[in-house]
């Protein structure tokens, strides 16, 4: 074929293509020849095949949803804010019940009553009024049935009505939240708070949960109730979750009530002021999961069961368990004063053999004492340290440079944190300080991320930055942040005490003498956003231009 005919039908065929999109529009008395979609009816009058196969519709045919299977249309309603599953009655008369079919009945503020700007409001009477008009109406194939408002002992009437629907509806999932505080309120205020200042608690009926009407209950959540358990209690026998947050109940009641829910595989009790003992002693072989979180008063926990997490927050107690064969992932929070280097290596954690990730924080004023002979968690995989270094006269006594100490102990750890908040002098490294500590080099073969924030430049963190770059061979990233990530306990503590002279010090050192240092491109310094460098009274100075970000 020549070039000339080629060029040819090329010229025509474009000529066609051009005819086509100049289709002029046409009347409404008129059928057009170019291809048209029908928005209407959302059908195009072309009857050629679609996907291979021929696509006969009825002209005006449209899909509604009602057509819907029944279980299927109540799957989509629940998926809803309960507010708006109410607001689709208004919509046609066929839609006018669907929303009783709500399976997951959630009553707060949030999900009754939409606010300008976020900020929604209900009062005691509002809330309670809303709750008996939906309850009232709804049917009684609930799955979750959740309350979330500031009520006391005084609505018991009305709270008791709610409980005893969801007896009835046979719930599997109920949760009672009646305080408007977080949790991390009620941890921090619970030290400083008395009980006369607190109205009386809400009284939990138990006896509302017989022999089989406990039994279809799944998950129990309370928080700011009172609990007290009556002889004759049933227990809850499929009970898999039990949360318990500032609950009034007593030890031998927990006692109870853990005895009469053996297939358990969820715990948590936290902000629990009655609390002394926590304890189980009728086995628990199906609980993977505890957590114990601020029970200021707790002194021992002791309890039948093979763990695979725990999560504890308070004092340092005695933790008993049936075995800890089982444990693989545990995070500790201790408001007690004791290093986290001590504790390691001779608290709860020197028990668990078998333990792959800890995530640990403590309070440290004094130095640790290394064992002499070391420990070795071979299972040990991620390593989080969260360290509220203090100084006495603002000077500390403690030596970050002893946490070389576990690269040692866990030779197959891959993924090593080390968060720091420092209330001590500030002090950043320099030639007076003498030259920088090196301890023996011991190859570390899979230590594969190191991530340290709270890097102030001070000589021991300068120490231990540089040991642990040098030690591990198998090293993809260490990322050194200057910036705190973590604030103790307390009201009064906030990452504002820290002046961005700080930040930049730290950021400073650590691009001088550990990014310095790197031979392999795995050093990343944060902290100051942007600096500049110049010379000032003779001297070389960083002079930071933009505030860091938190």
């Amino acid at each position: 074929m020549s070039k000339e005919s080629i060029s040819g039908g090329m010229i025509g065929m474009e000529k066609s293509a051009a005819n086509r999109r100049r289709c002029p529009p046409e009347s409404s008395s008129q059928k057009s020849s170019c291809f048209q979609i029908d928005t209407t009816s959302m059908k195009t009058n072309s009857e050629g095949p679609l996907y291979g196969e021929t696509v006969q519709r009825k002209r005006g045919s449209q899909l509604q949803l009602l057509d819907l299977p029944k279980d299927i249309l109540c799957s989509i309603i629940s998926r809803l804010l309960l507010r708006d599953a109410i607001r689709t009655s208004i919509l046609s008369s066929h839609w006018k019940y669907v929303w009783r079919d709500h399976t997951n009945l959630t009553f707060s503020c949030y999900t009754l009553k939409r606010g300008s700007f976020g900020c929604v409001v209900m009062g005691e009477h509002e809330f309670i009024a809303t709750v008996d008009g939906v309850l009232l109406h709804s049917g009684t194939g609930v799955e979750l049935l959740e309350f979330r408002h500031p009520l006391h002992n005084k609505h018991a009437d009305h709270i008791d009505r709610w409980i005893q629907f969801a007896v009835v509806s046979k719930a599997k999932e109920l949760i009672l939240h009646l305080s408007n505080a977080s949790r991390t309120s009620l941890s921090r205020n619970m030290p400083y708070e008395l009980p006369a200042q607190r109205p009386q608690p809400y009284s939990f009926p138990c006896h509302m949960f017989g022999a089989s009407e406990g039994s279809y209950l799944r998950c129990l959540q309370l928080s700011s109730v009172s609990l007290k358990l009556p002889v004759d209690f049933n227990g809850f026998p499929n009970l898999k979750k039990l949360i318990m947050v500032d609950v009034n109940i007593t030890n031998e009641h927990v006692e109870y009530l853990l005895s009469k829910c053996s297939l358990l595989e969820f715990i948590e009790i936290a902000c629990c002021r009655m609390l002394t003992t926590l304890r189980a002693l009728r086995p628990l072989s199906r609980l993977e999961h505890l957590k114990v979180q601020d029970c200021i008063f707790v002194e021992q926990i002791e309890m039948k069961c093979g763990l695979t997490i725990l999560e504890y927050s308070g004092l340092m107690v005695p933790l008993q368990f049936a075995t800890t064969s089982t444990l693989r992932n545990v995070r500790i929070d201790l408001t007690s004063d004791t290093t986290a280097l001590d504790y390691i290596t001779k608290g709860f954690p020197s028990t668990l053999q078998h333990l792959e990730a800890l995530n640990l924080r403590c309070n440290e004023h004094k130095r640790a004492i290394s064992p002499v002979r070391p420990l070795k968690f071979i299972y040990l995989r991620h390593l989080r340290l969260e360290l509220n270094i203090f100084g006495v006269n603002e000077h500390k006594k403690t030596d970050v440079l002893d946490y070389a100490y576990l690269l040692d102990c866990a030779p197959s750890l891959e993924k090593l944190e080390l968060h720091m908040w420092m209330q001590c002098h500030h002090e950043i490294y320099h030639a007076g300080h003498g030259e920088l500590r090196s301890l023996p080099l011991h190859q570390h073969t899979h230590l594969k991320s190191v991530y340290i924030t709270g890097f102030f430049g001070h000589k021991d963190q300068v120490e231990l930055a540089l040991h642990i770059l040098r030690s591990s061979i198998a090293l993809k990233a260490m990322k050194i942040d200057s910036r705190v990530k973590i604030i103790p306990g307390g009201p009064y503590t906030s990452p504002a005490i820290y002046r961005t002279r700080h930040y930049l010090d730290g950021y400073m050192v650590a691009t001088v003498f550990v990014q310095g240092a790197d031979r392999n491109n795995v050093v990343e310094v944060t902290g100051a956003i942007q600096y500049s460098f110049a010379i000032i009274d003779g001297r070389a100075r960083f002079c930071l231009i933009s505030e860091p970000e938190f």
